[in-house]
Order: C-alpha cells, then sequence, then structure tokens
C-alpha cells in the first residue's frame, strides 16, 4: 500500500504543474527553481535514513511518514507565490525521498522472512499508482476543478486509506528478530562488501532512473523531432514505455526466483539495449514505439533488484547501502533529462539518448553485484523458489 499511495501522490502533483505554473503567473525558469526545492528536498529526505538502517527500525516511520506525505501535498495546492511553492515542494520532497527509502529498506527485510524476491512486485504497484494517480488528476483537470480543492482531496483519502492496511506493518526490528537462523538471508552473515561492489550499485541505481527520467522528459519530442511523428503518437512512447515496465515489474519477482537476478539483469538489459538500438538506429516512429516497450520491459526489473541487492549489502560502517544507493538513483533522475537537454543543442538528440544506453550497458557488464539481491547467493541455489 506504501508504494502506491507513495506514487499517487507523487503523480497527483506531476498532472497538475501546468496549472499550478499558470495559476500562480510563473515563467519556466520560475518552475524550475520550484522543481529544484523539490529535487534537493528529495535528495535530503534519502540522507536522513542512517539511523534507522542501522537499527532496522522501519516499521514506525512507514505508519508515521506515508500519511504526512499524503498530506503534505496540500502545500504546493494552496501556495500563493513562487517562494511558498518552492516550501511546499522541498517538504513534500523531504517527506518523499526519507519513505522511498524507508519502505524499501523495509521491503528488503520483508523479502528475507519470505525467502523470496518480492520488490519487483512492490515496484510494479508503484507503476501502477503513478498510472493511476496521474489518469484521475487528468481527468480532474479536464472537469476545470481547483487545484487546491483537488489536492486537499487527495490527500484526505490517500491518508486515510493508507491508514488501515499499515496497521500491519511489521513493527520496528521484528522484521529481522522473527527470521531463524537456518532461514536468515546470506547478506546479514557475510563479510562486508568492497568499495567498487558499492560504487557499481551506486552507478547502477544512478543509470537507471536517468533512462526513466530521459524517456519520461523526452520520448515525446525524439517522436516528434526525430522521427516525424503527430503528437498523439509522439505521446504514445511514454506510455508505452510505462505500461511495459509496469507489466515487467510485476512478473519480475517469478523471473527472478526463477532465473536467479544475474541472469534477468544480463536479460532485462540485453533487451533494454535491444529496445534502444531500435530506437536510434532505426528511422521509424512505428519501430521506435516497440522500441520503447522493449526498453521498459528490460529495464523495469533493475531498479528493485538494486534495492535489494544495496539493501542486502553491508559496508564495515554500514548494515545496508540502500540510503546511498536510492540518493544515487535520484540523482540520476534529476540530472539525466537536463544532460539530455544540455547534448541535444551539441550533439543532437539521437546521439544525446545514447548516454542512457550507455548506462544500461553498465548494468549488463555488472550485473553480478546483484547477486546479493533476494533470489540469490551463497545460501541458495539459483533457480531459488519457482512459484
Amino acid at each position: 500500500m506504501t508504494f502506491l499511495v507513495h506514487a499517487a501522490a507523487f503523480a497527483s502533483w506531476a498532472a497538475r504543474i501546468p496549472t499550478i505554473r499558470d495559476d500562480l503567473g510563473l515563467d519556466n525558469a520560475d518552475l524550475g527553481i520550484a522543481l529544484g526545492g523539490l529535487a534537493v528536498g528529495m535528495f535530503a529526505g534519502t540522507r536522513l535514513t542512517g539511523r534507522m538502517e542501522r537499527t532496522a527500525r522501519t516499521g514506525l516511520p512507514i505508519r508515521v511518514v506515508t500519511p504526512l506525505l499524503c498530506l503534505s501535498i496540500i502545500g504546493p495546492g494552496v501556495a500563493s507565490d513562487l517562494v511558498t511553492l518552492t516550501i511546499s515542494l522541498t517538504v513534500f520532497g523531504v517527506l518523499g525521498g526519507l519513505l522511498d527509502v524507508v519502505m524499501n529498506a523495509h521491503a528488503v527485510a520483508v523479502e528475507r522472512l519470505y525467502r523470496r524476491p518480492i520488490m519487483s512486485s512492490l515496484h510494479g504497484l508503484w507503476s501502477i499508482g503513478t498510472m493511476v494517480g496521474s489518469a484521475v488528476a487528468a481527468v480532474v483537470a479536464r472537469s476545470g476543478i481547483d487545484v487546491s480543492a483537488h489536492f486537499v482531496v487527495a490527500a484526505v483519502l490517500l491518508a486515510v486509506a493508507s491508514t488501515y492496511p499499515l496497521r500491519s506493518v511489521l513493527p520496528s526490528r521484528t522484521e529481522v528478530a522473527t527470521i531463524p537462523e537456518h532461514h536468515k538471508s546470506s547478506a546479514s552473515a557475510r563479510a562486508p562488501a568492497g568499495l567498487a561492489t558499492v560504487l557499481l550499485l551506486g552507478l547502477m541505481g544512478f543509470g537507471s532512473f536517468l533512462v526513466e527520467g530521459a524517456v519520461a522528459d523526452w520520448s515525446a519530442v525524439f517522436l516528434t523531432d526525430e522521427r516525424s511523428a503527430a503528437p498523439g503518437f509522439a505521446a504514445l512512447g511514454l506510455t508505452v514505455f510505462a505500461g511495459s515496465m509496469a507489466v515487467s515489474r510485476l512478473v519480475g519477482d517469478r523471473l527472478g526466483a526463477r532465473l536467479g537476478p544475474v541472469r534477468l539483469g544480463r536479460s532485462g538489459a540485453s533487451a533494454a539495449l535491444l529496445g534502444f538500438g531500435l530506437v536510434l538506429l532505426v528511422p521509424s516512429a512505428s519501430v521506435a514505439l516497440v522500441g520503447f516497450g522493449l526498453l521498459g520491459i528490460g529495464i523495469g526489473p533493475v531498479v528493485p533488484m538494486v534495492f535489494s541487492a544495496a539493501g542486502n549489502t553491508a559496508t564495515r560502517s554500514r548494515p545496508s547501502v540502500l540510503g546511498p544507493v536510492v540518493s544515487a538513483g535520484y540523482i540520476g533522475g534529476v540530472l539525466g533529462p537536463v544532460l539530455i537537454g544540455r547534448l541535444d543543442g551539441v550533439i543532437g538528440l539521437t546521439t544525446a539518448l545514447a548516454v542512457p544506453a550507455a548506462f544500461v550497458a553498465v548494468v549488463l557488464v555488472g550485473s553480478p553485484v546483484l547477486r546479493s539481491a533476494a533470489g540469490s547467493g551463497p545460501g541458495a541455489k539459483e533457480p531459488h523458489i519457482a512459484g
């Protein structure tokens, strides 16, 4: 439920950005400042979770932060100028970044109890929450309902809807303490990982978010400018990508249990690279649409596996590197689309989009570090659990 609510809250805000900009009389430069506040807040939120990760106390923060995140979307809806919008988005971002790390850390702990992958399905629910939240917001916007009224109702409904399900969230420390010794993940007993492993996980998280951000911000522009697609057809690029990514995440746990995270990571990266090849090398809008579908299918399970592996990767100073990896992902998601825009003016959009493709190649080469994700490791055989 937390993944659904987190996604729906952010999708509700994102779908009303144009209306909020126009209502406050802002230009795109002003909007960039406000969005910068959101990005800074999200990054700061991911860095506030160190103690929770060290003490495995994630149950209570989830129950507290989830409704606070829901209610915080009221702020951008009632903002009266650039300053109040930026401040409210910074608060929204802090809560969103904090909850992102905590809910993924909790999911890693629950994976250990289940002794099978569940992270990909949870991220699939996040994708569904994004689609539902944005669809509802689009209907509300077309109905002419005021943003403040929309956000107040959405905040209350999301907060109330999440309250009862969150009562069943495992309490503090339970997620680790109740695991029988002979069932514990091998990650809890292995030697601390080396710096190279941590950096590679961070790079894979950075690259995966960069790919998602690049497609979200530039797919329609690419199809319009580089493949001469009509606006309606160009909008399908993101739709196909997001839909295929959601599907691949919903089946990713079953595939991960059968193939193991290393083979699934390699297979996904290979499919994503093939998708990029179709998009960038074949001068056809229809073929590009197929390519975006393959890209979504391939990249979809990568972030859940990277987060699962990071949650099970220790260093000498940290029991988990999930927080830093999530932070690296956010940096990629924020900087990636900006980088593509800068490169577009220098080398062209088609060549610029080869940059995220290069990061997919990093996933292909670096897949062995995903071995600590649920479904693999020294204590498990691949395939780990079927079904």
